[in-house]
């Protein structure tokens, strides 16, 4: 859940699993995150992968790479 929600955190996971039929404790989650490797919700929310950002972004950098506009002046270059 805290991958595929970058914004979820020791209070939301908690709460998500209630509506689940789970009781879990957020000392539990944040116990389980730190045994994963996965930072608190503010921290991974701070940084984007490189990876991240083409995902996020690809169209619009599709979309530039073959965009050009030819411009006709009456002043040489």
């Amino acid at each position: 859940m805290a991958i595929e929600n970058e914004g979820w955190g020791y209070t939301r996971i908690p709460g998500e699993f209630t509506k689940l039929g789970y009781q879990v404790s957020r000392s539990a989650v944040r116990r389980i995150l730190r045994a994963q490797g996965i930072e608190p919700a503010p921290e991974r929310l701070k940084r984007m992968p490189w990876s991240k950002f083409l995902k996020a972004h690809w169209q619009a950098i599709a979309a530039a790479d073959f965009f050009t506009v030819e411009v006709w002046s009456s002043v040489p270059s």
